[in-house]
């Protein structure tokens, strides 16, 4: 779709992204996709208390400043026209808020990352006003009741941070996440700065009304927030406004989106049914529905996949957002000292090959000089089971009060049965959302769809821990060759405003090389194994509740070396309904036919 008005690449689009752990800006070739040029810096995570993640607001402008810049200096050093550059796209990590005044452009807090718990007392405070009823605004959002959408954390600044109020009440506040923040700078600030984000960004607010895609003011009364602060909702292709300042100036800003949204796009899953998974600190899983709405009955959340222009259909997605995955390692190796990494340490490749216990099967990724004697007498996997609710549990249980929990400690536990279990977590709590995506589709026809889950993330790059999490959910895995899903679903975007992308060019022109992971497991031992795991879960879930402890224990313990336990347990109750009947129609009978 590139005429031949542009070099050797096409036009070009340039794309500011702000991730968890980065800022950073690429430019893509509208051709092929390729990346020409890109810079990136390491965000400065600002932790106060267990549970608090801040970002300096400004620091992120003055780093996507700098990265623009030297992506820039680094196109004209590869002898590319900058001039080819023909729009921006902005995407970034959803829910983290700022607030800042619009006469000065001053942050008037840090900004609250998206998995920030400070707010846990406010939501406390909301979910006993509506008699503990977390689904309260689903209906209208989309939405749990949880603090890591935005609309709690704006309540908890107005409650504890005094200049928020006052330049709430002298009508001088702004609100937006982080797409917002950058398009106000973007495109002028103080001066000009344009006050809007994208429909996608708008949901994890909890104030949009997911069917207007509008903000809601029976929300914002609920939740008693000032509607005036919000910015404009658009789609997620159209132009925002014009670069005012730096080397992109006058470049049009023509596509703004989620990261996990521009995920789904990225990865090419555009269609009704396709998936896909993002592996980072956290976890996100996304199921396309196409411009069907489902409401989940099973704890996921109803969202947007993307909506390509003011008059374009909306795409919808069924999502679940779990908060501790690489983090759950990241704790392991900064905490306990624990060494995770899986292709240094033979010890836990062996531990991650052999999880199905004494008839495991090795795992396809094994490399050669692993397949020895030393795999086949690799010690049985330790009965540990670990649930990483550091602050919570987000899909499919919306608890704020569950907490981390490890079952099965003994004196022969090691540091590598640990990490095992803390991979385990991520797989099986994919495994709990996928599970959960087929009971929110009940009428789709599961049997001619292929159980293919596209993955992806920082730590989809580790080989071996792909085929683990496949070996677990018993799901087909595929890994595209894509350096970053989420920058370049954010070029598709902005291309289709520019008309020079569309969806179906990316399918035919960005499919990426793809690596395939098969599970090598067998179901019936899946199935032990997620058991396990639901019963931790659900003692994290009552995790304070003592009483009935012990004969839960010995309970899930004639389970494990009985499990038609539950259907024997069942029969005296049977025989009791059986004969119950039997003599209600042979009292029925007599009375008809008396014995005289």
């Amino acid at each position: 779709m590139n005429n031949g008005r542009y070099g050797r690449f096409g036009a070009l689009i340039g794309i500011a992204y702000v991730s968890v752990t980065h800022c950073r800006f690429l430019i893509y070739s509208t051709k092929n996709a390729e990346v020409l040029a890109c810079h990136e810096l390491k965000l400065r995570q600002i932790v106060h208390q267990a549970g608090w993640l801040e970002y300096d607001p400004w620091e992120i402008w003055k780093y996507m400043q700098e990265c623009i810049e030297t992506a820039y200096k680094n196109l004209v050093t590869l002898e590319i026209d900058p001039h080819d550059i023909i729009a921006v796209g902005i995407v970034n990590q959803r829910g983290t808020s700022v607030l800042w005044n619009k006469y000065t452009g001053q942050p008037l807090h840090n900004a609250i990352g998206w998995s920030d718990s400070r707010s846990t007392p406010v939501l406390r405070r909301v979910l006993h006003n509506v008699k503990q009823n977390v689904d309260y605004v689903r209906e209208r959002t989309g939405l749990p009741l949880s603090g890591c959408f935005s609309a709690l954390k704006i309540r908890w600044l107005m409650e504890n941070i005094p200049a928020v109020g006052r330049a709430i009440n002298e009508d001088k506040c702004l609100f937006g996440t982080l797409d917002s923040w950058l398009l106000w700078n973007l495109t002028g600030g103080v001066q000009a700065g344009v006050h809007s984000t994208d429909i996608t960004n708008a949901h994890y607010t909890s104030l949009m009304n997911l069917s207007t895609q509008q903000w809601d003011a029976k929300l914002c009364r609920f939740f008693n927030l000032p509607i005036e602060i919000l910015p404009q909702i658009r789609s997620n292709s159209e132009i925002y406004g014009y670069v005012l300042d730096g080397p992109l100036l006058g470049v049009p800003i023509a596509g703004v989106i989620g990261e996990q949204p521009a995920c789904l796009m990225g990865q090419l899953c555009i269609k009704a049914g396709q998936n896909v998974c993002t592996l980072d600190d956290s976890c996100f899983v996304l199921l396309h529905t196409g411009t069907e709405k489902l409401e989940s009955e099973n704890g996921l959340i109803t969202g947007i996949a993307h909506r390509l222009g003011p008059r374009a259909r909306t795409n919808y997605s069924l999502e679940g957002a779990i908060s501790n995955a690489g983090s759950t390692v990241n704790w392991l190796r900064e905490k306990l000292r624990i060494n995770t990494e899986i292709n240094s340490n033979d010890n836990v490749v062996e531990s991650l090959n052999t999880f199905i216990g004494d008839s495991s099967m090795i795992s396809s990724t094994c490399s050669s000089s692993m397949l020895n004697a030393e795999c086949g007498l690799a010690a049985k996997r330790s009965e540990i089971t670990l649930v990483p609710a550091f602050h919570g549990l987000y899909a499919p249980y919306w608890r704020y009060d569950a907490r981390g929990i490890i079952l099965g400690l003994s004196s022969q536990t090691t540091a590598e049965n640990i990490t095992q279990a803390a991979y385990e977590a991520t797989g099986f709590q994919i495994y709990e959302v996928l599970e959960a995506f087929k009971r929110d589709t009940p009428n789709w026809d599961h049997a001619c769809m292929n159980p293919v889950l596209t993955f992806g993330g920082e730590y989809a790059e580790d080989t071996h821990l792909v085929q683990f999490i496949a070996d677990i959910m018993g799901y087909m895995l595929e890994r595209p060759h894509t350096a970053s899903p989420a920058g370049l679903g954010a070029m598709m975007a902005a291309g289709v405003t520019m008309g020079v992308v569309s969806l179906e060019y990316a399918i035919k022109m960005y499919a990426p090389p793809t690596d395939v992971f098969s599970p090598t497991t067998t179901p019936n031992r899946r199935e032990v194994l997620y058991r396990r795991w639901d019963y931790a879960v659900k003692r994290c879930l009552h995790w304070n509740n003592f009483e009935t402890y012990e004969a839960d224990i010995e309970l899930f313990s004639q389970r494990e070396r009985d499990p038609n336990l539950p259907i024997r347990r069942s029969i005296p109750g049977s025989i009791f309904m059986v004969t119950s009947f039997g003599l209600l129609l042979l009292a029925r009978y007599l009375h008809n036919n008396p014995l005289t």
